[in-house]
């Protein structure tokens, strides 16, 4: 009997990660578009990366260079195939406001035009997209693949490392 419930319990884990869904997010860009997530995200796989603190946003930062090269300014030779969603979510609480307005201003000021459209500020439910996407430590950031219906395929969190990024590139159809 425990040789039938093991490779059960082993296959059903990952079917359960890509089957589940993008709780609704409601947010406004950097360049004040409204966008409905996961609504407007489908027919595209997308790359949402999280960040719920100061502490989280040093990692952040440690993958915006490969992202950007990657998939905004197209630098690799068959970059130029990728078509996808791509947001960069401060999510905020309400606890953490101090938090929301730095966040925000340091965005406006020291990101380039070209990455602009792809911060989305949340507007209403931090507190309910934390719970259901269980990013509970708020001292790292999180990163999830959606597939081309919105549901999640991958997700990693914390520092980039070329094995983490190398997942979410393979799992990319061109």
């Amino acid at each position: 009997m425990r040789i039938y419930i093991f490779p059960i319990i082993i296959f059903s884990i990952p079917l359960l990660m890509y089957s589940q869904t993008i709780p609704e997010i409601n947010g406004i860009t950097a360049e004040n578009k409204q966008i409905k997530i996961p609504q407007e995200l489908r027919g595209k796989y997308s790359l949402l990366c999280f960040a719920s603190s100061q502490k989280a946003q040093a990692d952040l930062e440690s993958w915006l260079n490969p992202i950007y090269q990657k998939f905004i300014a197209k630098t690799g030779l068959m970059d130029d195939a990728y078509d996808l969603n791509l947001f960069f979510i401060p999510i905020v609480t309400i606890s953490n406001t101090a938090f929301a307005n730095s966040m925000k201003k340091k965005f406006m000021e020291n990101t380039q035009a070209d990455l602009l459209p792809n911060i989305l500020f949340c507007r209403g439910n931090e507190e309910e997209i934390l719970q259901k996407l269980n990013m509970l430590k708020s001292d790292i950031p999180y990163f999830i693949l959606l597939d081309k219906n919105a549901k999640i395929i991958y997700r990693t969190s914390g520092r980039y490392t070329e094995e983490k990024f190398d997942a979410i590139d393979e799992l990319i159809e061109m």
